[in-house]
């Protein structure tokens, strides 16, 4: 009897490792798919909480910066009283931080594009921050020069601030153009509270603990900017979802501006007419409402305070409804501002009634909060709808540059008239008159709001049918042979065995894609040429500002 042969156990263990079955092999397959999707889950989930770290970031930065912005204004009878300083250093002192924003706007612009939002957003925090702790140690000596300084400096990266942050936040928009609003919403919304703030606590702090408490809370809210910043930075929060989507794009110079079409120029328009109706009324508002109503001091500032806590609700609605309705094009968004520009026509009218009839200047006032409350933020919300990536940034600075040009000049010329008219007519009809001016500014930019409407419809139609021609070349020889084989094929029966491909229909490149949507571009060489005139009347107007401001200083003070 021959002995039975050792076991093999290595063997066995190697052919049954080897010859697993069917269900076997399934196991295994669904195993792995099943860690796959934890690693994707676990990915996508880190890309969510770097975006979100950057939004909260990005939103931290201009918190210190709006809350600086209004807090000179409780505090002049306080500056005046501990200071010693005259209406006229005062006036000064907030244009020290004001004048910047006319050319800042349009130059940051170019350098956020040509060297992208890393940078820019480290030198504005930072000459921000460098600005307030200038102006908070003039405080404390009791140096209006040094205060001087100090905010020119703050005004030099506050409008560039704005335009890197709009600028980042329509890239870390969860979603891209679906969730574009409510981003930019959230963002805005935290510097239009802190101002809110900034306009309640400034002058009890002062009298309660001195005057160089208000300025040390701003350094420390500048300085937590500058810090999440550099966090967001160094931490690389963000970059993956957000700048390194469109780090290839952005990069355009001067060329860029002959490529903005006539509705872009037609909403800058729309943006010099805004300008000159906005910021002037909330910063006269106050006196206004006083001399009108014949009410206290104290009383109209409160109707006054009212003007700025409209935009820290309207902002998330209006985000959202721009987000659900059309959010690939600017329709919605025109439409809106179009509301918008009718709820402020309608406080002017009501404003210009006569105070025996009205009584109060309440429904006024209510209605212009509803209307500026969610229109700057429209203003900024259609800018990207308009244009392709790497020109948002361009956009965004002609918008403020020239919406800032233009509330200088009409604060100038509203300062000019009112000297003049209450010395020739009383205080009342000074203010009749001004608010009759800016009602017939209000009437030009319904008008032009309307006309925005109007031919960004046509253009983009235009754009549309333009893109399909474009199409049509590319249906080359070679195509026309394959149709005719797969005919030759048809005819021989043999179309059981065809597999036609829909997926080999000619696309449109991307460029053409982006093309598409983008309304605010040139499309002919002659309104190319358009847009380089256009641009030169913008740096004129923004000139016009700094020689009537300058001019009006020289003859005043």
């Amino acid at each position: 009897m021959t002995p039975a042969l050792p076991e093999d156990d290595g063997a066995d263990v190697r052919r049954m490792s080897y010859e697993l079955t069917p269900s076997e092999h399934d196991d295994d397959h669904h195993h792995a798919h099943e860690i796959g999707e934890q690693w994707e889950r676990r990915i996508e989930a880190r890309k969510r909480r770097s975006r979100l770290l950057a939004l909260a970031a990005v939103c931290t930065m201009s918190i210190g910066s709006h809350f600086a912005m209004h807090l000179l204004g409780p505090l002049k009878s306080r500056l005046h009283r501990e200071m010693n300083t005259t209406n006229s250093q005062f006036s000064l002192l907030i244009a020290a931080s004001n004048l910047n924003s006319t050319w800042t706007p349009l130059v940051a612009g170019l350098l956020v594009a040509r060297f992208g939002t890393a940078g820019s957003s480290v030198a504005t925090t930072g000459c921000i921050l460098l600005g307030q702790l200038i102006l908070f140690f003039g405080v404390t000596t009791g140096h209006l020069v040094t205060m001087a300084d100090g905010l020119f400096i703050f005004g030099l990266g506050l409008t560039p601030l704005a335009v890197v942050q709009e600028t980042l936040l329509s890239r870390l928009s969860p979603g891209g153009h679906r969730h574009l609003g409510l981003s930019l919403a959230l963002g805005l919304v935290s510097g239009k509270a802190s101002s809110f703030v900034s306009s309640l606590v400034s002058l009890p702090l002062a009298d309660r603990y001195g005057d160089a408490v208000p300025f040390g809370l701003t350094v420390l809210l500048c300085a937590g900017g500058f810090v999440a910043n550099g966090a967001r930075l160094l931490l690389g929060w963000g970059k993956e979802v957000g700048e390194a989507e469109v780090s290839e794009k952005r990069k355009v110079g001067w060329g860029g501006v002959g490529r903005l079409g006539d509705v872009f120029w037609l909403y800058i328009l729309m943006n010099i007419l805004s300008g000159a109706i906005w910021s002037p009324f909330i910063h006269l508002s106050a006196n206004l409402v006083q001399t009108r109503y014949d009410i206290s001091e104290t009383l109209a500032s409160r109707f006054a305070a009212i003007l700025l806590c409209g935009a820290i609700v309207l902002y998330p609605i209006t985000g959202l409804i721009t987000d659900r309705l059309d959010p690939s094009h600017p329709r919605t968004t025109i439409r809106l501002f179009i509301l918008s520009s009718i709820l402020t026509l309608l406080a002017y009218t009501y404003l210009l009634l006569p105070p025996s009839i009205t009584y109060s200047p309440w429904p006024g006032m209510t209605l212009f909060t509803l209307g500026n409350g969610m229109s700057t933020l429209l203003m900024v919300i259609l800018v990207p709808r308009m244009l392709p990536p790497e020109l948002v940034p361009l956009g965004l600075g002609l918008h403020k540059s020239l919406e800032s040009a233009s509330a200088s000049v009409s604060q100038t010329l509203a300062g000019v008239y009112l000297d003049h008219a209450r010395g020739a007519h009383g205080e009342f009809q000074a203010g009749q008159g001004l608010l009759t001016g800016f009602w017939v500014v209000n009437c030009l930019q319904l008008a032009c709001a309307g006309m925005l409407w109007v031919v960004e419809k046509r253009k983009r139609a235009q754009v549309t049918i333009a893109a399909q021609y474009e199409e049509l070349p590319r249906l080359s020889i070679d195509r026309i042979d394959e149709e005719q084989e797969v005919q030759r094929d048809l005819d021989l029966g043999l179309d059981d065995n065809l597999d036609l491909d829909e997926d080999n229909e000619p696309e449109l490149p991307s460029e053409a894609k982006v093309e598409k949507v983008s309304s605010g571009l040139a499309i002919t060489d002659r309104e190319k040429r358009r847009s380089k005139t256009c641009f030169g009347s913008a740096i004129a107007w923004v000139g016009i500002s700094w020689v009537l401001f300058m001019g009006t200083a020289w003859s005043k003070l």
